[in-house]
């Protein structure tokens, strides 16, 4: 295995920029932005970064390396992307560093990978109009890759794509996904050519009726939690809404994205 390298001090470089990554807010945004890094905690996200060269640096401790399913991780890692750097940080270091409590301690480091829209787009996409909470976020992102989706975009005012909230949220699913972030409207209007569904309560057109459209390549869109989507969508995309019981205002957006994007691929895989 290759030899890792000690973090004892709080004034370690590495160890300062890993900590502001998860702590959040504009300055990490700043820093994420500025370095093209991101940070994830947890076993589950490590295993899911197995093998890619995006994976730049694991983070443990010796109490750590020594649990079956970390060592695994650290050994298969370095196997086959022998440039990852491998950093044991002191115990009381990692506790400064990390909320997961008693969970299996290991952070790594992502590079985020810079992904070019495509011209003549011909796959689904997902477009996310302010969607604040960074748990919707990665929920809907998770659905999306389990719907067989690939490209993402976040407009203006979505919580931060790789922000270790939206990254735990969804489970793994970014390395499946090719994400846009701060995308405006007039972007939207010049580089998706794609029919634009986009959900909302006073729709006349129902997801159930669309039937036969659903097999052609789309592109859907969902709102802020609270306020929707922004208005002008309706000038360049079909208003469309998801049948409900007048009980319940509203549904959360993280279901209302399982509800469409498979009710699309229930309508492709009936007629395949």
């Amino acid at each position: 295995m290759k030899s890792p390298k000690s973090i004892i001090s709080l004034d370690n470089p590495l160890f300062k920029r890993v900590k502001t990554l998860l702590e959040g807010g504009a300055k990490a945004s700043k820093l994420r932005s500025d370095l093209g890094l991101a940070v994830a905690e947890g076993a589950h996200l490590a295993q899911s970064w197995l093998g890619s060269e995006d994976l730049v640096e694991i983070l443990t401790t010796e109490a750590g390396l020594v649990l079956p399913e970390i060592a695994a991780v650290v050994d298969m890692q370095l196997a086959l992307v022998p440039s990852t750097e491998l950093f044991i940080l002191d115990e009381t270091l990692w506790k400064k560093l990390s909320d997961l409590g008693h969970a299996p301690p290991i952070i790594i480091t992502i590079k985020i990978p810079e992904r070019e829209f495509p011209s003549n787009l011909s796959h689904d996409v997902l477009i996310l109009d302010g969607v604040q909470d960074a748990g919707n976020v990665g929920s809907m992102m998770r659905t999306a890759a389990g719907a067989g989706l690939q490209h993402i975009v976040c407009m203006k005012g979505t919580a931060q794509a790789w922000s270790p909230k939206v990254l735990r949220a969804a489970m793994g699913a970014h390395r499946h996904l090719k994400i846009q972030e701060g995308w405006s409207l007039n972007q939207v209007r010049d580089k998706i050519t794609l029919p634009i569904y986009s959900t909302c309560l006073n729709a006349e057109q129902d997801l159930y009726d669309l039937g036969e459209a659903l097999k052609e390549p789309h592109a859907w869109v969902f709102g802020n939690e609270g306020s929707g989507i922004n208005p002008e969508f309706s000038t360049f995309s079909k208003g469309i809404s998801i049948p409900q019981d007048p009980a319940i205002e509203s549904l959360n957006v993280g279901a209302a994205t399982a509800i469409c994007l498979f009710e699309a691929k229930r309508v492709r895989r009936q007629t395949s």
